[in-house]
């Protein structure tokens, strides 16, 4: 019997944590702010069938080379962090079904900043619901901190940092799936963000073929090696000897930007 409740219980964890991360839509997923910026503005939309109240706040966060963040305490934060020089409005919202709400950000910069990019991460998080407080009530304790988070960036006189692809493979992941592995090298006071594309052209062949993208993918000012996991795209095979054709390509502020690009012979079994 414990094992039952064991197991509906962690089920019903999953099917929660699915219904949650479903139900904010966040636009834009990042700001950045320039020198000329002080205000920008965040929508959210209520996009699940019951009302949600979410309590804003900031979360210092530490890029990692394999994708992902590391909280910070506070003792680690270093000088680059924005939540101090940031203004939010309002710092809770509370949404029925469907609504939308507009949150707004200012910036108050200060004298003798240095130069480079500051980062702070505005986090939404889910305050429990009338459904979560009735389950409790029969005992079944769910206890989790629900929370969304965005990079909030300001960029003083920096200019696009520097890139380069330095290797890429055919590899597998923990379920013995193909993927294909990148290395990114980055060097500048700014972070990088752009579209990563992956061509596959088998050996005596001209056309370049798509086999994996990322769009939007970021890379902050204190990683300067990452490495990035892609899945090849459905129905898409690589076999036998070949070329990988490997581009970063900008996008948002650093539309059309050519980051870099690079040509890697690649056998497979």
């Amino acid at each position: 019997m414990k094992k039952y409740f064991l197991m509906m219980g962690s089920l019903a964890i999953c099917l929660f944590c699915q219904v949650v991360e479903a139900s904010l839509m966040i636009s834009p997923t990042r700001v950045v702010f320039d020198e000329r910026q002080r205000t920008a503005k965040v929508f959210l939309i209520n996009n699940s069938n019951e009302a949600k109240t979410y309590r804003l706040g900031w979360k210092e966060k530490l890029a990692l080379p394999a994708g992902g963040y590391r909280d910070l305490h506070p003792e680690q934060v270093g000088p680059w962090k924005l939540s101090h020089l940031m203004r939010v409005t309002p710092r809770q919202v509370h949404l029925g079904a469907g609504e939308r709400q507009v949150v707004k950000l200012a910036l108050r910069r200060k004298q003798g900043m240095t130069n480079g990019e500051y980062r702070s991460h505005l986090l939404f998080q889910a305050l429990p619901t009338e459904k979560q407080s009735q389950s409790e009530a029969i005992g079944v304790s769910l206890n989790m901190i629900l929370s969304y988070s965005i990079p909030i960036i300001y960029r003083k006189e920096t200019v696009p940092p520097e890139v380069k692809i330095t290797a890429a493979k055919l590899s597998t992941d923990v379920n013995d799936k193909p993927t294909i592995v990148v290395d990114i090298f980055r060097t500048g006071a700014a972070s990088a963000l752009g579209k990563l594309r992956v061509d596959w052209k088998p050996d005596g062949t001209k056309q370049w073929n798509n086999v994996a993208t990322a769009n939007n993918y970021a890379i902050y000012p204190e990683v300067t090696q990452a490495q990035v996991e892609l899945n090849i795209l459905a129905g898409k095979v690589i076999t036998g000897k070949g070329q990988f054709r490997v581009t970063y390509t900008g996008q948002a502020e650093y539309r059309d930007h050519a980051f870099s690009q690079r040509v890697f012979n690649i056998t497979t079994q």
